[in-house]
Formats: C-alpha cells, sequence, structure tokens
C-alpha cells in the first residue's frame, strides 16, 4: 500500500523523501537511491530480459563495436516493468522535477558486453533545439541491473554540468563514476552531461533498465502512440495510458478523452452533424 506523507513540509512516499531527492536533482543534477528495487525484482525483470524481450545491436553515441545490445519500445514487447511506470516514487520524483504533465519518452532495457568502449558524453534534452537556459524538458531514470562497477562500465556524470548553459559538453572533463548495486536507481535531469562507461571486464555484463519522461508539450523520442500497438494499449492501466499520450490535453480528439477513443474507436464525437442539420435545427447554436 502507497503512504504518502509530509513531514515538516517533506514529501514522504513509501519511506523515500521526494522533497529531498527533487533538490538534489535540482541542485547538482542527479540523486541515487539504493535498493530502489528487491533482488526479487530484479530476477524477474532480468527472466524478461532473456526470454521475452527482442533485442538490437546498437552502435550510437560514440561507440562502433556493437558490444551493447538494446531493446527500446519496451512496452510493446513485455509487461514485466509496467508497475515501476506507476510506482508512487517514481510518479511523484518525476513530477517533482518537471511538473504534473508528463508523458513516456523512452523505454529501454540494454546491456553493455565485455569489451565495450566508453560512450561520448552528452545531454539527453539536446533533441530539442532550444537555447539554454530552459525549463526541466526530461527526467531520466536508471536501474542497475547488474551491479555496476569501474571494471564493467559504470556510468560516467558530470555533476552540476545540467547549469553550465553557455558551455558545449567537453569530453576531456573530469566525471564521476556511478558505481552502483544491482536494484540501485539513478535518477538524473535532462541537461546533466553523462554517458556509459566502457566494459573493460573479461566476462561482466551491465545489464540496466532505463525509463525516461519529458513535458507532456513535447515530442517524445519514442512515439508511444504508434509503437505500442493499440489492443496492447486497451488492457494497460488507465494511468499507464496517459502516459504513454493518451492524455486529454487541449481538445483530444473531436473533444473527445483519446482513453475513450482508445477504447470505442470512434474519432467523430457523436454529436457531430452536418452543417445543413445545423441550420434545419433552430436548438443549434454556434460556440
Amino acid at each position: 500500500m502507497t503512504e504518502a506523507v509530509e513531514v515538516a513540509d517533506d514529501v514522504i512516499v513509501d519511506g523515500l523523501n521526494i522533497t529531498e531527492r527533487v533538490a538534489e536533482i535540482e541542485d547538482r543534477g542527479f540523486t541515487i537511491v539504493e535498493d530502489f528495487i528487491t533482488p526479487e525484482e530484479v530476477a524477474r525483470i532480468r527472466h524478461a530480459f532473456d526470454t521475452e524481450v527482442h533485442i538490437t545491436e546498437m552502435r550510437a553515441i560514440g561507440t562502433k563495436t556493437g558490444k551493447t545490445w538494446r531493446a527500446h519500445n519496451l512496452l510493446a514487447k513485455t509487461r514485466a516493468v509496467d508497475y515501476l511506470f506507476l510506482d508512487p516514487r517514481i510518479r511523484a520524483l518525476v513530477e517533482g522535477v518537471l511538473g504534473k504533465y508528463t508523458q513516456i519518452n523512452v523505454t529501454t532495457l540494454f546491456n553493455v558486453l565485455p569489451g565495450e568502449t566508453r560512450q561520448f558524453l552528452h545531454q539527453d534534452d539536446g533533441l530539442w533545439p532550444i537555447k539554454r537556459p530552459h525549463p526541466h524538458f526530461v527526467c531520466n531514470a536508471l536501474i542497475a541491473l547488474d551491479d555496476f562497477g569501474i571494471e564493467n562500465g559504470a556510468t560516467h556524470i558530470v555533476p552540476y554540468s545540467h547549469k553550465w548553459y553557455d558551455r558545449p559538453v567537453d569530453q576531456e572533463v573530469e566525471t564521476l563514476r556511478v558505481v552502483m548495486r544491482s536494484g540501485t536507481m539513478l535518477m538524473w535531469e535532462g541537461g546533466l552531461w553523462h554517458g556509459g562507461g566502457a566494459n573493460m571486464s573479461k566476462d561482466r555484463e551491465r545489464l540496466g533498465f532505463f525509463m525516461s519522461h519529458n513535458v507532456a508539450y513535447l515530442r517524445p523520442q519514442e512515439i508511444q502512440l504508434l509503437s505500442v500497438p493499440r489492443e496492447v494499449v486497451r488492457e494497460m492501466p488507465e494511468k499507464l495510458q496517459r502516459l504513454l499520450g493518451y492524455h486529454r490535453f487541449g481538445l483530444g480528439v473531436d473533444g473527445r478523452d483519446p482513453v475513450d477513443v482508445l477504447q470505442d474507436g470512434i474519432v467523430i464525437h457523436p454529436t457531430a452533424k452536418l452543417a445543413e442539420h445545423h441550420r434545419m435545427d433552430p436548438q443549434s447554436t454556434n460556440s
């Protein structure tokens, strides 16, 4: 059962002080939550990655070896992590950083294999060509499923870099390596400079689960309205449907709630009539 309480003006959800964590993200660009999920949850997600999720080889952001496996469009492939998108701690943290109106941006399981090289440092909110400073666009969470150590490629981050508005990303800057035990979550603001580390181990993989949210008025990187089949979305909880983009924003679908349209497929409002009808009907009014 979810428990949200306020203690001395701090919001605490299921034992996690949301106010303090959001303040850390605002200040230094990131926060680290140990033991965010249990070993049993890790095992279930790992099993899904091995048995349900179709993956591709990825060569991106400076890596060319093909030794990273990624499964994008995750919510079309497995139900194993739906609950994490709805986790009240995640929801409180994301909304604390981005505000009330958010949507899912990217969903990924990835595995960095031995021999993979280091990624370039980059900013995940750089996709939208809007001059900095600007409001927070993106909030990301990375949950370690394997232990993340220096040898197998612990993530590089540059604290406070989300505030360096006039500086281009510098690949030579000193970084902090995020060493995390399995089950730990790293959450960061989309402007923070970061990149995956090189896996220099002989036999240690680095499996992780990545979820990204953006503010609802921006186009997401993964087009969730198309990438997850409607028959799959119809079976999801309404809150997850909203996070995929079926949220009531402005006019919706001909004045109807997109979740209602998702269920019945009616894209023309049932009260809509041809002009002739409105001319003949004295009860009709113009807005």
